[in-house]
């Protein structure tokens, strides 16, 4: 039975799975020189990484946000183009349906990467988890793929979007290209910290202690309550792609803005979810290491997703 199920979900995919690694390659400009929706990003880091942002016009949104819910997502997804959605995988990142693929990575080093994000992001009032919210909204963070699944080069480590006045982008897909980082999972989470944050107006900074940094820092970063200068190698305002929404940044300060701050207890205004083993099915084919192929596939018209975590 199990395999009469997976032969059928299978025709499903085939006939509505979109082209992966094969997306048109998009345009990445330097500073003052992108049009809308297109990327700008500065030179790589010592380490050979670059970060995309894409600019978006401005959306005049900087209360608190509603999506104070950060689903981090190792699973992949299929994305289609359109205004930013995460309830409905819709993203202004890509221009077609588009295959990202999960992050193959073992339950230790993911649950170790989720508790990092929530130590980052520990003194603000969200709630993080790898558990899909659905409907609720929430920022979608998707570890995993390669930037040239989206159209981007080859260095471009993560990308989220951006808007001209340093906004909130409600219900926002960022990226995490994990086939071009180390699987370590406190890399995986300063950097996914940044990307995230990102979506929330904030803007790279020079700070090498704070996760906005593109410099090199040799201990773990954290939001720093700091008024400090935004750029990458040489001081400037903040903003993005020559639009300026403020002179200097605290990343604290911000992010309490927008997100809230938790309670003095440590309490949030709604319980973190805890991180889930991964299922397992019975009778799930499985690899030489006992790694399912196929665990938890779920086919809803043309959006599926597989889980891989061992």
């Amino acid at each position: 039975m199990e395999r009469t199920l997976r032969a059928a979900f299978t025709t499903v995919i085939i006939a509505n799975a979109p082209a992966h690694a094969s997306h048109p390659p998009q345009v990445v400009a330097v500073e003052g020189a992108a049009l809308e929706k297109q990327f700008v990003a500065t030179r790589p880091t010592s380490g050979g990484h670059a970060f995309a942002r894409q600019v978006l016009p401005a959306a005049a949104n900087t209360g608190l946000a509603q999506s104070r819910v950060l689903y981090l997502n190792p699973d992949g997804a299929i994305l289609v183009p359109g205004f930013n959605d995460s309830r409905t995988d819709t993203s202004s990142v890509v221009t077609e349906p588009t295959e990202i693929l999960g992050w193959d990575i073992d339950v230790d080093t993911w649950n170790e990467t989720v508790a990092c994000v929530r130590e980052i992001y520990s003194r603000f009032d969200v709630t993080v988890t790898d558990e899909d919210p659905g409907d609720v909204p929430h920022i979608e963070a998707l570890f995993g793929g390669h930037p040239s699944d989206v159209g981007l080069p080859d260095n471009v480590a993560g990308v989220s979007p951006f808007t001209e006045d340093c906004s909130i982008i409600e219900n926002s897909i960022v990226f995490t290209f994990t086939d071009v980082l180390p699987d370590d999972p406190r890399v995986m989470c300063e950097v996914m910290a940044q990307e995230i944050a990102h979506s929330f107006g904030l803007d790279h900074e020079m700070l090498a202690s704070d996760p906005m940094t593109y410099l090199d820092y040799a201990g773990p970063r954290a939001f720093q309550d700091e008024m400090v200068p935004c750029g990458e190698y040489d001081d400037r305002m903040c903003g993005i792609n020559g639009s300026v929404c403020r002179e200097r940044q605290n990343s604290v300060a911000m992010l309490e803005s927008r997100l809230g701050r938790r309670g003095a207890e440590g309490v949030p205004s709604e319980p973190l979810t805890t991180t889930t083993e991964p299922e397992v099915t019975a009778g799930c084919q499985t690899s030489g290491s006992g790694a399912p192929l196929w665990a938890g596939l779920v086919v809803v018209g043309a959006v599926w997703r597989r889980r891989k975590r061992r």
